[in-house]
């Protein structure tokens, strides 16, 4: 049976937004001082917001892309309090003639109390498409794969393909090709005592578009999914090539030139904070690493044109970063995952603990 899951944090900044779009700005879900006189002593999240991830689950995971919603049902078990981490399960109950129906759940990720429960049912905006593809199991992957995380990304797949067939890419939803795992915790139990040869880490929380001096409550949460939680990934990943790596298996963690002194994001703070931590990172795990023989490198790329956060940049922005190569050029996602490859094929431990930064000599 297919299905998969993925974990959100929601906060009060978000409950604002919502109210924003929607013009419902009941007190309940945007007036602290007012919710705090409640019964519920905190603000509730709308309950229609819960809509926003069955329609995440629809159009990215099951089916897909594909995917023409036909319709939503919803039931509140019990009121979401603001801030709070969630996980949205999605079950596949049946497909036939590319159309389904899909039963949905959201937990709290951390106490696991029922808040959702619903249904949906779609259809394919597309005819002739075929049907849902499974997410890899552990009997078909690789024997000693490179682990390569953030899958569905526009970077990590473009490692994937250049690896193929030594890569075995990681997603938290079920994504063909890709073995799903939703919470790093399990991937050794997954693994079943493979070795591995190396891992790619690509994987990272979406940038927050939120300034530090506005999160107010949320403050505890937002820096525990945007820079304790990163910091914790890089950290497991480290740990799984500690015990399964084969001899000379690289962790290869991919930082950002928002975290350098001047390009600092302003819109995405929190990203730039963590993605800081990444230099130190390496220089400690290739320290802890080197002791079994094992490599840790990062890797920044300036700007990589049509990829991740830049997918849908604008022309003008993406002229302005042209004009700072001297080649006149933007990486591209194929070009920036062959120097990965290529960092994974060399062999020399003199790389561990480097930050490399591959610009092209771009200007700051």
């Amino acid at each position: 049976m297919t299905s998969t899951e993925f974990e959100v944090t929601v906060t009060g900044g978000d409950a604002r937004r919502f109210a924003e779009l929607s013009g419902d700005w009941n007190p309940l879900h945007t007036d602290a001082a007012y919710a705090a006189e409640t019964k519920y002593r905190r603000s509730v999240l709308h309950g229609a917001f819960s809509a926003g991830w069955v329609s995440r689950m629809a159009g990215m995971h099951i089916p897909g892309r594909n995917c023409l919603l036909h319709g939503i049902k919803l039931k509140f078990i019990a009121p979401i309090l603001l801030p709070s981490r969630l996980r949205v399960c999605g079950t596949l109950i049946r497909e036939t003639g590319g159309e389904g129906l899909v039963e949905v759940t959201v937990t709290d990720a951390v106490t696991g109390t029922r808040y959702v429960e619903g249904s949906y049912e779609f259809g394919q905006h597309r005819s002739g498409q075929e049907g849902l593809v499974p997410a890899l199991t552990v009997d078909q992957c690789p024997e000693a794969p490179i682990l390569v995380t953030g899958a569905s990304g526009g970077l990590g797949s473009a490692v994937l393909a250049r690896l193929n067939p030594r890569g075995l890419g990681l997603s938290r939803s079920n994504m063909a090709g890709a073995l799903a795992v939703p919470d790093l915790d399990r991937l050794p139990g997954m693994l079943e005592g493979r070795k591995i040869a190396g891992i790619v880490h690509c994987g990272w929380p979406s940038p927050d578009n939120q300034r530090l001096t506005a999160l107010d409550r949320d403050t505890d949460t937002a820096i525990g999914y945007h820079v304790a939680k990163p910091l914790a990934d890089c950290i497991k990943l480290a740990r799984l090539l500690f015990a399964h790596g084969l001899p000379g298996a690289t962790l290869i963690l991919v930082g950002s030139t928002a975290a350098q002194p001047g390009r600092h994001a302003w819109r995405m703070p929190l990203y730039s904070l963590s993605k800081s931590l990444v230099p130190t990172l390496v220089q400690i795990l290739a320290l802890e690493l080197g002791v079994r023989g094992f490599r840790c490198v990062g890797v920044v790329f300036d700007v990589i044109d049509g990829s991740g956060m830049h997918a849908d940049m604008r022309d003008a922005i993406r002229i302005a970063h042209v004009d700072r190569s001297p080649f006149g050029l933007l990486a591209t996602s194929d070009e920036a995952a062959g120097q990965i490859a290529w960092i994974l094929d060399n062999a020399s431990h003199l790389v561990s603990g480097a930050m490399l930064t591959l610009s092209g000599g771009a200007l700051p």
